[in-house]
């Protein structure tokens, strides 16, 4: 790890654990890699460049249990949307970094390299294959309402709000500088994706 990643940043991150995690059938945030349930290891490396971590959760015992502080969804019933308004609205920091709970392979680096883009952006999101990844990208306070306009509206989409704020859009030309084969980004959906998640995590990628 680089000495800049040994640096905490003065930003928030929020982990959001809402979701029925329906294709997978069982609770993905809590299925083991190595031992240790994935969103452990999630908290793990977010603590280590963070000096405040939210789980946003409905169901807060068992993550409680593990020592890591859990803030209730505000918009429960509202994907990840509601989610990420929680995480907006409650985190201290000026700016967010937003992940998902199945997404045990973020790449410190990627992190940093997004962290340096914020300024004077409410939204700084990877591009990746032409889409945007809305669940490793970093948000601004200036996000809150137009989030829970898009929510009361019913428009539950990501990203349906970004016409209303800052957004830098990082391509793939950029992030891969940090991230050459983009592993921060898999996520366990379903039991295919756990065992390719496993499978890297075991050879020797990022934890």
């Amino acid at each position: 790890m680089s000495n800049e990643a040994a640096t905490k940043l003065p930003y928030s991150a929020a982990i959001l654990a809402g979701g029925r995690s329906r294709r997978m059938g069982r609770d993905k945030s809590m299925m083991e890699i190595g031992g240790a349930p994935i969103i452990r290891r999630i908290a793990d490396t977010l603590g280590d460049i963070f000096p405040e971590i939210l789980i946003i959760a409905n169901e807060k015992e068992q993550y409680e249990r593990m020592g890591l502080d859990v803030v209730g969804d505000i918009h429960p019933g509202n994907d990840s949307l509601g989610g990420l308004h929680t995480a907006v609205a409650k985190a201290q920091g000026s700016h967010v970094f937003v992940a998902g709970c199945d997404m045990p392979l973020l790449r410190p680096e990627l992190i940093y390299g997004l962290a340096s883009m914020v300024e004077d952006w409410d939204v700084v999101i990877p591009i990746k294959d032409d889409y945007p990844e809305p669940l490793c990208a970093f948000y601004g306070k200036q996000c809150e309402l137009p989030v829970l306009e898009s929510i009361s509206a019913g428009r539950l989409k990501m990203i349906g709000f970004h016409e209303h704020v800052r957004v830098r859009r990082v391509e793939e030309a950029a992030w891969r500088a940090w991230d050459p084969e983009g592993v921060s980004f898999l996520n366990a959906n379903t039991p295919e994706e756990f065992e390719i998640i496993k499978t890297i995590s075991m050879r020797g990628e990022p934890k």
